[in-house]
């Protein structure tokens, strides 16, 4: 029931991902996107929660100083929620895939205690009542993905790419009601593919971001050192701007960069409105001044590399190579 499963595709309401973040709004986590409210549901856990540990403010402290021990401080949401995912699937939480598929490798350490404190937690939030209470409002978003949509926006991406499928993958959607708009993640376990995405995040359909993220993120690891010099202006450039905080790496930070522009070139090859097309190039505008300063250089290299014959694994080393040595003005150093 909590599953449903198509070819090749899968949506899961997934129990890791809700305790996990219930547990981080229990304990502080309270961003939530500039002009939007909570989702409902993350509305109604956080006062269920508040309710069921009115008597239990010791525990309430003692994992609030866990969330602020150590490195943990530092620690992101999606930290946690690709920990999560290296658990078994219901209460009683515990490890179950090693330490070399965790997306972040730091967390096998930071957060070893993490199952035994969920567990504590569950138990004393009383979050399997809650879930059963909040369970049908996650079956029906599972209803609303679109497996025949999904398949259509795979096979147009690799047609766009010019190259075979790369993987086998199972791709599993997770939505994630208790985060805040605007947030998902990707993450291998297995061959499953997952990615975990909060309201306003997707379109119930292939989360093309995250899933080009398998794509693109090897090709640039393959190229990054032979273009070092250039990407790393670009990086310098742009570490400091407000979208630029998740990627302060300079490989990752340029993955990232191209990730966006493929979404966009991929959005605008599927509109005939004008009005949408003015949205993407507004977007790529935005995001490129707003510290990911080399979207805007890829979203128009891109279109040179759809001019060619050539498929995009063997195009990438001559897009970067033909990127401008020097930011143009309109994108330089991002403060």
């Amino acid at each position: 029931e909590e599953v449903v499963r198509g070819e090749g595709f899968m949506v899961l309401a997934d129990r890791r991902q809700f305790a996990v973040m219930a547990f981080l709004n229990a304990t502080g986590y309270d961003e939530e996107a500039k002009g939007r409210a909570m989702h409902p549901v993350r509305v109604k856990v956080r006062e269920l929660m508040e309710a069921n540990l009115a008597e239990h403010p010791e525990k309430v402290k003692a994992w609030r100083k866990y969330r602020q021990g150590l490195v943990r401080k530092y620690m992101q949401v999606y930290n946690y929620e690709d920990y999560a995912l290296s658990l078994s699937t219901d209460y009683p939480f515990r490890r179950i895939r090693p330490d070399k598929e965790l997306g972040y490798s730091y967390t096998a350490w930071i957060l070893k205690d993490l199952p035994r404190v969920l567990n504590e937690f569950w138990e004393t939030a009383r979050l399997g009542e809650i879930w059963e209470q909040v369970q049908p409002q996650y079956l029906a978003e599972l209803r609303k993905y679109n497996f025949a949509k999904m398949q259509r926006q795979m096979d147009f991406l690799w047609s766009y790419l010019r190259m075979p499928r790369q993987d086998t993958f199972m791709v599993v959607n997770v939505p994630s009601l208790l985060d805040c708009h605007y947030h998902a993640i990707c993450a291998r376990y297995e061959n499953y593919y997952y990615t975990v995405e909060s309201p306003g995040s997707h379109s119930y359909g292939l989360n093309i971001h995250e899933y080009l993220h398998s794509v693109a993120n090897g090709l640039v690891q393959t190229h990054f050192r032979a273009h070092e010099i250039k990407l790393l202006k670009y990086y310098r450039a742009g570490k400091h701007g407000p979208l630029s905080q998740s990627y302060q790496h300079p490989v990752g930070f340029t993955w990232e960069c191209l990730v966006r522009a493929l979404d966009h070139r991929l959005a605008l090859l599927q509109t005939d409105d004008p009005a949408e097309q003015k949205r993407i190039e507004g977007q790529v505008a935005w995001e490129t001044d707003n510290g990911l300063v080399l979207t805007r250089p890829f979203y128009q290299a891109l279109a040179e590399f759809e001019r060619s014959d050539l498929p995009f694994d063997r195009f990438l080393p001559t897009l970067l190579e033909r990127l401008p040595d020097h930011l143009m003005s309109s994108d330089r150093q991002v403060r």
